[in-house]
């Protein structure tokens, strides 16, 4: 491995050098697309670098980020390897003691979030003494920075941190399912090391749209929905929404020329509850699922129907 790696220097910037190609390709439930190209994605995470920055982050500190896949959130992600932040995600699910305990097992200074998620942390913000900055996405809100009028503000010129190999890079917390959860640290280089995430187990290629269906607060997502596409070059397909709803799922399969999708086991247990029949998968190459073992009868009824 080399001594010194920064993902969005090394991968993000130099896929950002064709200005064509795609990032993210990412819609809601009500009908909204938005495109996001790799230079796009480069520019948009170099001015939230600097408003972090203003906001008094340092390198080193933890940013706590709970959001859903809003677009911003690949953003954030980015401008936080991008100046050796620590981006620590979690999920929409948390409660305000949820909040407190990992802003203050991570020493976190910085927290980002929805309007509708902004109460939890106001709830609990007197317990949280390194906190500095509330980030807010899609909004205003009293004693919080609004994510859109400090990018825009911010210059889009930002050196890279130079980054260690070995430095800390993310921070997640195991689910807690024996005591407290527990922070697990991933390095710069993890970043990397996912490069055979995306060329051999999601057989990613430049050109490619993949599909992961993953909650943004999970480590699945950092893996297939962020560094394995990107590495790759390929183009992450989003699909904004609060609930996984399967029908929805195979209309958008059927409708955008997805080639690779990924899905824990619960997803696809429910996609083959629907007619396959009734659908056309005319660019689906290649499927993964992760987190526990798929049945075989499942996997045998999705390769009947997809091929």
């Amino acid at each position: 491995p080399p001594a010194r790696f920064n993902f969005a220097r090394d991968v993000i910037d130099r896929w950002g050098e064709d200005a064509a190609r795609l990032a993210i390709r990412w819609v809601d439930d009500d009908g909204n697309e938005k495109e996001l190209s790799y230079a796009g994605l480069a520019g948009r995470s170099r001015r939230f670098a600097n408003a972090l920055a203003a906001a008094g982050v340092q390198r080193g500190d933890t940013v706590v980020v709970m959001l859903g896949r809003n677009l911003e959130w690949w953003e954030i992600l980015t401008a936080c390897l991008r100046m050796g932040a620590v981006a620590s995600p979690g999920t929409t699910q948390l409660s305000p003691k949820d909040i407190a305990y990992r802003m203050n097992a991570a020493k976190a200074t910085c927290f980002i979030t929805d309007p509708a998620n902004a109460a939890k942390l106001d709830q609990v913000a007197a317990e949280c003494p390194t906190l500095k900055a509330r980030i807010l996405v899609g909004g205003t809100r009293e004693g919080w920075l609004s994510y859109d009028e400090v990018t825009a503000a911010a210059d889009d010129r930002f050196e890279a941190a130079d980054t260690a190999f070995e430095e800390d890079a993310l921070c997640y917390f195991t689910s807690g399912t024996t005591g407290y959860p527990k922070m697990t640290i991933h390095c710069h280089g993890y970043g990397l090391a996912h490069r055979i995430t995306g060329k051999y187990w999601l057989d990613l290629k430049p050109g490619d749209l993949h599909w992961n269906i993953s909650d943004t607060g999970w480590a699945k997502a950092a893996y297939s929905s962020f560094f394995g596409p990107f590495n790759q070059g390929a183009t992450l397909f989003v699909h904004h929404s609060p609930v996984f709803d399967a029908k929805k799922s195979l209309d958008l399969l059927a409708q955008y020329p997805v080639t690779t999708l990924c899905g824990a086991p619960t997803v696809y247990r429910m996609l083959v509850l629907e007619d396959l029949s009734s659908y056309a998968f005319a660019t689906l190459r290649h499927c993964v699922g992760a987190g526990e073992p798929l049945n075989p009868e499942v996997i045998e009824t999705w390769k009947r129907a997809t091929g």
